[in-house]
């Protein structure tokens, strides 16, 4: 777990009953924190009075000395159509991932979960994501995490899944169940214009996520012309998915 303790952005209005809180724990990307692109999300719903019931735990990645900067694990180079190859140089994109730091935040996650059940959120009103790292994150979390089984849903904005040679194995080892189709429901979307995470890596991971989620439990976007940021029809679609799995 992080030094610091996750930012908390609690609901400005209540469910329609009192025993139907609503969470949804966010990781924020490579280099940023619990306070820039999260809470700049929780308070677009907020300001437009969307989501009121909704609590939103936003937690900071342990500072990565290696990186000089806060990483829920240390980063691979990604395919960059804007960075010239070398001949003869082998290609970063192809240095494998980190997988005990993606697999630590797991484990974070998953404490992160407990947390939020212990104190007195439903299993099934808990939502788990997180932007760019922070969706690479939830997208191993959703597939091998403890906890992953008895949430709502995930949330995957502008990411990828790492690891993606491993899930199978790691399902196993953690008991999750290799041949077990995923029931919860997943908001994996992506832009066109993504520089930083291009394209391709979220049509793979869309694939790779078909093994073990059936495709009605994935609502999947692309949206033309959106970089490695948030536009206005994602967030309009994430309401969408937000009153559908968890609503008030």
């Amino acid at each position: 777990m992080s030094e610091r303790p996750p930012y908390i952005v609690p609901p400005t209005a209540e469910a329609s009953s009192p025993a139907r809180p609503a969470t949804l724990i966010f990781l924020h990307g490579y280099g940023d924190d619990a306070d820039g692109l999260p809470l700049g999300l929780a308070q677009q719903f907020q300001f437009y009075n969307k989501m009121q019931y909704l609590k939103w735990v936003l937690p900071y990645a342990p500072h990565n000395q290696e990186a000089m900067t806060r990483a829920w694990y240390m980063p691979r180079a990604l395919p960059n159509a804007m960075k010239p190859r070398v001949p003869g140089e082998v290609a970063e994109e192809e240095a494998p991932d980190d997988e005990a730091g993606i697999m630590r935040s797991v484990d974070v996650l998953d404490e992160l979960v407990e947390q939020e059940i212990e104190s007195g959120t439903p299993p099934e009103r808990i939502l788990v994501g997180g932007f760019s790292q922070g969706c690479a994150v939830s997208l191993v979390w959703g597939l091998t995490g403890r906890l992953r089984d008895i949430v709502a849903g995930v949330l995957c904005l502008s990411g990828y899944l790492p690891l993606r040679d491993r899930i199978a194995e790691l399902r196993n080892e953690r008991a999750v169940g290799s041949n077990e189709k995923d029931a919860k429901q997943w908001f994996y979307v992506h832009g066109t214009m993504d520089m930083l995470v291009p394209l391709k890596l979220f049509v793979q991971g869309n694939e790779d996520l078909l093994k073990w989620v059936d495709r009605e439990n994935i609502d999947g976007h692309v949206y033309a012309g959106m970089g490695h940021s948030t536009n206005s029809a994602e967030l309009r679609d994430m309401l969408a998915f937000f009153e559908k799995v968890i609503p008030a």
